[in-house]
């Protein structure tokens, strides 16, 4: 009776251990195919493309760095750890090396291009912007690339420097600078505008030795070469305007004009000249009769110049506080 006894106990022991193993295996199996995942081979591939199937499988990126290849194409992967084919658990990283592309390359054309297009281009293939040299061209439009230094084609290292030849436009026209002396400042203007230059600085200047309100200096001076666009500089022999002493206690300076009697609306257009700018304060038609109040900056010279239809009409100049 006793050994039928131990003979059930060890029969209900071995049943227990076995259901207790299966049991664990079966969890064991179960808890490692939910939180394991075979590491896909991810060489060659593009590095936006591994990132995506890395996420689809709960994997984490992390670069190891990057390297020249000439096998492998530039944001490509060369190497990966664990290698393909090996059970990780999910949110383990998977360590890769990115390829840099070949270490020499083809020198791209960029001829024709813009000066900005050639930069990006440039820094994409891991090159670097030399020397940029200028030209004056009729044929080749401002701002683009006429020639480059290595020339399309030949084998050039990843972080060399290129040089540019980029167009400065047309060659600029020249003319001899005319003698502004003795003018008043609207004929000065005129004549400026005429040759195709620009009022640069405007100042004034009192002198008892000459009529008023002419030209006292000129810059650059007459019979000198002067290109077409360049800014001239005018000294004017007046006395420089002065507000009334309210407005100047309060730090205003005010500049008024009235438009000529007609009977059509006339084109005004009111310049600031100051530091050396030209700015436009007021650009618009006008009725015949009609007042304008301007608000001059303070602190500073300044001529205020009126245009009526295109003809300077009116000038005042202020003095710095």
């Amino acid at each position: 009776m006793i050994k039928g006894f131990i003979k059930w106990v060890g029969l209900f022991v071995a049943l227990t251990l076995i259901t207790g193993v299966s049991a664990y295996l079966t969890l064991t199996l179960l808890i490692k195919t939910e939180d394991t995942v075979v590491v896909p081979d991810l060489s060659g591939r593009n590095v936006v493309y591994c990132l995506e199937i890395l996420t689809d499988l709960g994997l984490d990126i992390k670069v190891g760095g990057s390297e020249y290849s000439d096998a492998v194409p530039k944001n490509h992967i060369i190497y990966q750890s664990p290698e393909a084919g090996a059970e990780i658990k999910k949110g383990r990283d998977v360590r890769i090396i990115i390829s840099k592309g070949a270490r020499q390359i083809y020198m791209p054309d960029l001829r024709g291009l813009p000066l900005d297009q050639a930069h990006i281009i440039i820094e994409e293939n891991d090159l670097a912007v030399g020397r940029i040299s200028r030209s004056h061209t009729n044929d080749v439009a401002t701002d683009t690339v006429m020639a480059h230094a290595p020339p399309k084609g030949v084998m050039v290292r990843r972080g060399e420097r290129i040089g540019l030849l980029v167009s400065s436009g047309r060659q600029p026209v020249a003319c001899v600078m005319p003698d502004l002396t003795g003018m008043t400042l609207s004929e000065a203007i005129l004549t400026i505008e005429g040759a195709g230059l620009k009022p640069g600085s405007i100042s004034a200047e009192p002198r008892n030795d000459i009529i008023r309100n002419t030209i006292v200096r000129q810059s650059p001076g007459s019979g000198e070469r002067v290109v077409k666009g360049s800014r001239i500089d005018l000294v004017v022999n007046r006395a420089k305007h002065m507000e009334p002493r309210s407005f100047r206690k309060s730090g205003v300076r005010l500049f008024f004009y009235r438009v000529e009697n007609g009977f059509l609306n006339r084109h005004i257009n009111i310049k600031l000249n100051m530091a050396g700018c030209s700015t436009d304060i007021y650009n618009a038609y006008k009725k015949p009769g009609e007042l304008l109040w301007v608000l001059v900056p303070p602190g500073r010279d300044a001529m205020v110049i009126v245009y009526e239809n295109g003809r300077p009409v009116k000038t005042e100049a202020y003095s710095a506080w």
